[in-house]
């Protein structure tokens, strides 16, 4: 089964920051509260009781704070240049959506886009920036999840809702965003 999922992992512990950035991304905080499982994380990751009412998960790990979002939008939200430049910090954001073959990654560095290339359906719509040395030998044409997995271990930031440990659950009514 292909996977279906986009991360922003942002340099730092920043879950403080997190409930602001999402007021600012216009989602509305119903409730948040810690699970210590990845299987409670995992059926937290499927509460939509409607489609205004999404869930998304917090955690730390390798020094990144990483926002799960199974909605796939928050990666290509222009917030994230503001948020690097702000912290002075790097941000990586990426997405595996295998039903429509579509992968792609963006990084931010303090304040800056440095990397923007997404590709559906074997056909890059977006390449901008450099690649990136973590990307040295990639074909974005024929990127899968492994491929797009690998970069983000390279780059640092690692995924993995397979542990457990704390995350921190989200429930947001999306209604007011455009």
């Amino acid at each position: 089964m292909s996977m279906h999922v986009s991360v922003v992992s942002v340099e730092g512990d920043r879950r403080e920051e997190v409930s602001g950035l999402f007021e600012k991304l216009n989602y509305t905080i119903l409730e948040s509260f810690t699970v210590d499982t990845s299987e409670k994380a995992d059926q937290e990751l499927a509460w939509s009781p409607d489609r205004n009412r999404v869930a998304k998960l917090v955690y730390v790990e390798n020094g990144f704070t990483h926002i799960v979002d199974p909605e796939l939008v928050l990666m290509s939200d222009d917030i994230w240049i503001e948020v690097s430049a702000r912290w002075q910090c790097r941000i990586v954001g990426w997405v595996c959506e295998g039903a429509s073959g579509s992968y792609g990654l963006v990084v931010f560095d303090s304040g800056k886009r440095i990397r923007n290339v997404f590709r559906v359906d074997r056909e890059v719509v977006t390449d901008e920036g450099e690649p990136l040395a973590e990307e040295q030998g990639l074909d974005w044409a024929g990127a899968f999840e492994d491929d797009v997995l690998e970069i983000v271990d390279r780059l640092g930031t690692g995924f993995d809702l397979d542990v457990n440990r704390s995350y921190v659950v989200y429930h947001l009514d999306e209604s007011k965003m455009a």
